[in-house]
């Protein structure tokens, strides 16, 4: 086993990856290469089975499959003490900042040379004898989730109606929205059939209910790689929320709206890895075999929201069309 440090070089351009080889192993680095952030993580973890660990990262923003500074934000939460160098030339302000709050050890622009990254891995390489520390995070629990799309008779008190559902059990939300719906639900129970014992019992039940829709919330297929970064992402934004007191990811301070997409099932892994690292996407959940997804959005405007769906979601390949919900006070209807 070489006692050269180990660095690893995360970057989808080719001619980068071989010039930062070159110079680093020049330097005395022992060196690897991936272009993808979810092939990174990989790496790093089998390289940590195999004892034989990377003692520097360097990682680029921009990756054709997930961004950067997510990757960044799962390899410092299971990974603390693991220096990452992270490189972008498209850098602004806020990269910066960034790039310090999910803990990246140094930020460069490119272009940069050899030497200015040799001196950085050389400042922030910890000792041989120190091991990064893996921080062990539990696994969330899981269970059975669906949405529940209902709508009222003509003459339906939905305040009354909403307030009711809002209380019921195993409801984790409860969106008064606009639309051909009046309320959405996320619901969730141990299983699925004590999931629709929650929708008999509680929905069908009230007066007022003139018809409702259940989709079953279903795991998409997915490479083995992708299934244990999600499980990481979630485990890490899993810890997030516990710090901030948030228990299902939304921000109250927030604008909310659902969209309903019909998707092509052939091209639902890659569609599904675009919605779910999506910036303003909240939750993403495949439902009805794959024909469907329902996202959760925030932004800080209706703006914000309409051009994530027009200009980002809608061009996405396997999207063929989408329904908006926007939610809604009762004081406002």
């Amino acid at each position: 086993m070489s006692t050269n440090p180990r660095v690893l070089i995360v970057d989808d351009e080719a001619p980068l990856r071989r010039q930062l080889m070159l110079g680093l192993a020049q330097h005395g680095y022992e060196v690897d290469e991936c272009e993808e952030g979810v092939s990174a993580l990989s790496k790093i973890k089998a390289a940590e089975s195999k004892q034989n660990p990377f003692r520097c990262v360097i990682l680029d923003v921009r990756l054709p499959d997930i961004d950067g500074l997510k990757i960044l934000s799962v390899i410092k939460a299971i990974y603390a003490d693991l220096p990452v160098v992270v490189i972008t030339g498209f850098g602004t302000e806020d990269t910066i900042n960034t790039v310090q709050s999910h803990g990246g050890s140094v930020y460069l622009d490119k272009p940069f040379e050899v030497r200015e990254l040799v001196s950085e891995i050389e400042r922030i390489l910890p000792k041989a004898e120190d091991k990064p520390e893996t921080k062990a995070a539990a696994a969330p629990q899981a269970l059975t989730s669906a949405l529940v799309f209902i709508r009222g008779t003509k003459d339906a008190d939905l305040a009354d109606m909403y307030s009711k559902l809002y209380l019921g059990d195993g409801v984790c939300y409860c969106d008064p929205v606009l639309g051909e719906w009046d309320i959405v639900l996320l619901v969730q129970a141990q299983n699925r059939k004590s999931l629709h014992q929650i929708v008999q019992g509680h929905i069908q039940s009230l007066k007022d209910v003139e018809a409702f829709e259940v989709h079953c919330c279903e795991k998409p297929s997915l490479s083995k790689d992708l299934e244990e970064f999600i499980q990481d992402y979630e485990k890490v934004q899993a810890m997030s929320k516990d710090e901030s007191g948030t228990m299902d990811g939304r921000n109250i301070r927030m604008l909310t709206s659902y969209a309903i997409l019909d998707v092509d099932p052939g091209k639902l892994s890659n569609l599904y890895m675009k919605l779910y690292f999506t910036d303003n996407i909240v939750h993403c959940d495949v439902t009805d075999g794959g024909k469907q997804i329902i996202l959760l959005l925030q932004g800080t405007s209706t703006q914000e929201i309409q051009n994530a769906l027009r200009n980002e979601i809608r061009l996405m390949p396997g999207v063929l069309r989408i329904k908006q919900l926007n939610t809604l006070n009762f004081s406002t209807k």
